[in-house]
This record gives structure tokens, sequence and C-alpha cells, in this order.
């Protein structure tokens, strides 16, 4: 594996006429987005290299370098594997557009189905999709879909490795793969919900292969720890270090995951001007964060909402949708805040992830254009700002460890 990262390292500089097929994580670039974009990469790599017909094949970390030095746990599980991060490719040296416009671009998605608004004029180059999330794009024969609500991308990648090309799997892979389905999966504990039978066959599939893999408990404590430090960072760093945006025309609300308690984060020094200012410069009209910690007692974990937004009718409209949701409840019961700007909740519903938030906000935007539409009361000020263009959720680019969160990541 490492040898055939240090093989795209040259890739990237390559200006033959030859197709160049990137594999591209989600723009978390979490533990399993970078695991599963090297492990898929490497697959078709040692599948089809007697091929001289074939694309040359390079996985891409899906944020700027200059950022990755901040994702502990990304950092801890390569280190732990012998993979040196300089030999790694990430989003801003290799130029995708280009790549397309010379029409020498194939993607392969994994551990995300559609790409974001910026991304769009790619497109027509995504050539096979793999991943976890509800399903957003439609499928077509040129473009395979693989898509099972399993608890880690990692899981879909081990099975194809496994049933396709088994000899490839050596412990270096199966480390990787391992350490990130741990995680996701919460180390196979009830806590994280229920845990497929997919993600649980390829974790003991993997443990019986390479019985050297590290002790699960330890490993999986290993990379939590680093997950959740956010020691030294800033407000903005907080936020952005685990942040998707709902965006329909110019409206954008954010929803970052705060690996901290609801308490700490609303302690944080002159928390309501850091918000105001992080909406102002990243062109948000509302942040929602959900705070995750855990209960030292149980590891039972402990979620809290905080909505802020300086307009009254954005704060009071996801107030309501969030309250309101059915599918599923978040179980939200009022807490202290301190800001006026800033609603918080304690969330009953601990299993109700950032994945299960997104469609009820993507369903609020629209519902705030069909109101501007056709109702007029009520919906002028959002009128003005909310064009006919789809109703759109995209990643962001993190400034620090982006990290999986329970039965679902939280992605």
């Amino acid at each position: 594996l490492q040898g055939q990262i240090r093989v795209c390292r040259h890739i990237v500089g390559f200006h033959g006429n030859r197709r160049v097929h990137i594999i591209l994580g989600s723009e978390s670039c979490d533990l399993d987005s970078v695991v599963s974009s090297l492990a898929m990469a490497y697959f078709l790599f040692r599948v089809r290299r007697l091929d001289p017909s074939c694309s040359l094949v390079l996985p891409v970390l899906n944020i700027p370098r200059s950022q990755f030095h901040l994702r502990a746990d990304v950092l801890l599980l390569l280190r732990e594997a012998s993979i040196a991060t300089e030999t790694l490719v990430f989003r801003d040296e290799v130029d995708l557009a280009h790549l397309h416009g010379n029409r020498r671009l194939a993607l392969t998605l994994v551990d995300h189905n559609i790409l974001p608004s910026t991304d769009r004029d790619l497109e027509g180059a995504v050539v096979e999709v793999i991943d976890h999330h509800q399903l957003q794009r439609t499928t077509s024969f040129a473009c395979p879909v693989t898509m099972e609500m399993v608890l880690s991308c990692a899981t879909l990648v081990t099975e194809r490795i496994l049933s396709r090309a088994p000899e490839i799997l050596d412990q270096q892979l199966a480390l990787l793969l391992y350490g990130v389905m741990v995680v996701d999966c919460m180390n196979l504990s009830p806590v994280a919900g229920k845990v497929m039978v997919k993600d649980r066959k390829m974790v003991h599939l993997l443990q019986t292969q390479f019985p050297d893999l590290p002790q699960r408990d330890a490993l999986h404590t290993a990379l939590h720890t680093a997950k959740f430090d956010l020691s030294g960072f800033t407000t903005e760093q907080i936020l952005l270090n685990n942040m998707k945006t709902v965006a329909g025309g110019n409206l954008k609300v954010a929803v970052s995951i705060v690996y901290m308690s609801l308490d700490s984060f609303l302690q944080r020094k002159n928390l309501q001007q850091e918000l105001c200012h992080f909406c102002k410069s990243h062109h948000l009209d509302a942040v929602v964060a959900m705070t995750i910690s855990f209960n030292e007692q149980s590891d039972e974990p402990v979620r809290h909402v905080a909505i802020y937004g300086s307009n009254l009718l954005y704060r009071q409209e996801i107030n309501h949708a969030l309250l309101d949701t059915r599918s599923p409840a978040l179980c939200l019961s009022p807490a202290s805040s301190p800001y006026k700007d800033v609603l918080a909740y304690h969330q009953g519903n601990t299993l109700a992830s950032r994945r299960k938030v997104l469609p009820v906000l993507t369903h609020l935007l629209s519902d705030w254009w069909n109101r501007a539409v056709h109702c007029g009361a009520g919906g002028e000020e959002l009128e003005d700002q909310l064009d006919q263009s789809d109703v759109m959720i995209y990643d962001t680019f993190p400034v620090n460890k982006e990290s999986a969160d329970l039965s679902d990541t939280d992605r």
C-alpha cells in the first residue's frame, strides 16, 4: 500500500494524455473517508495494473494539505499503519477541473454520493459511487452505485476487497480498515445503536485473518481520545472541525458537530460575538451546533443542540422544525442559555445524529421557498434570498480533525 501511495505522488505532476482515475472521499476528510479512499485506490491499482490501457489510479484527500496535520485521530491510525503522510495527495495539489476539461478525469466517490455545488461541473466524470449515506443522486448504468446503510464506508470497501481480490489484503491495509470500523461502530458497543450484521462480520473476518491486529478496546480508546481532544481550538475551529451546510439560493445554515458538553460550549468566552463573526465570515445565516459528550459512569452519549441566528425569523423557524420533526423525533427539552440569540436544548434521542437532522433542514428550506412563492405573507423576507435552485447539502473544508460520531458517524 505504501509503495502505491508513493507512486501517486509522481502521478500528480503527470502531464501526458493518459486518463487519471481519482478516488475522492468526502470533504469531511474523516477517518472513514481517508481510509476508504486509500484502500479503494489500492484495490483498483492491484486488480488493473496488468492492463496498460487502464487509467492511472490516484487517491485524493478532499482538503488542503495545510489542514491535515490537525486531524489527530487520522494521523494516529496512519502512523500505526506506517503510512507516511508526506506521500499523500491532497485536493489543493491536483487540478480536477483541468483534468476534466481535457477529458482525462474519472472519479469514484467514496463515503459520499453527491458532489457539492462547488464541484458540480465535475459530475460528468463520476464513474462509480461507494457510500453508506442516504442516496441523493440518480442511479444510471454509466455510474454504478454501491450504497448500504452500514455504519462505515470502510465496511463496504473491505467487502469489495475480500470478495474480489482477497490476496491483496495484508496486515497494513487490514489495520487501516479495522481501525475505521472499530471507531465507527463504537467498538461494536450497544451504545452505537444497531451495529449492522455486515459491519460486525467484516470486523470479525479481519480479526480472524490477522490475529496480530491491536486489541480492539485499546485501539478504540486511543482513536476516540484523539478525536475528542479540542484543547487549544478557537470557536471557529471547533465549528469548522466537523461542519456541513444546508443551502438554498443565498440562504445557508451550518450544522456543526461539537465534541464537548453544552455547558463547556456555552461558557466559551464571547461565544455570541464569535458566532456572529463566524456567520459573517463564512456567509451563513444560522448555525446549529450539535454537542456530544459522554457520561463517565455509563459511557452513554449526552447530546445537546444549540441554535444561533441573529435573525429572529431564521432562529425560530429552525427551532420549530427541529422540535416538530418525527423522522426521527429528537426529543428536545429546553436547556439554559445565557445568550438571547442562542437557543439551547437537551436531546433525548441520543441516536439521532446529524445525518438525521440534515434532511429536516433541507425540507425546511424547501418549505420556506414554497411559502415565499405561494403565500407571500410571512415569506417576503425569504423571497429576496431564495431562488429556485435546488436545495443542497454539502461538506465544507474543516480546519481540524473530522471524527466519526456514534452509530452513523454524524456525517
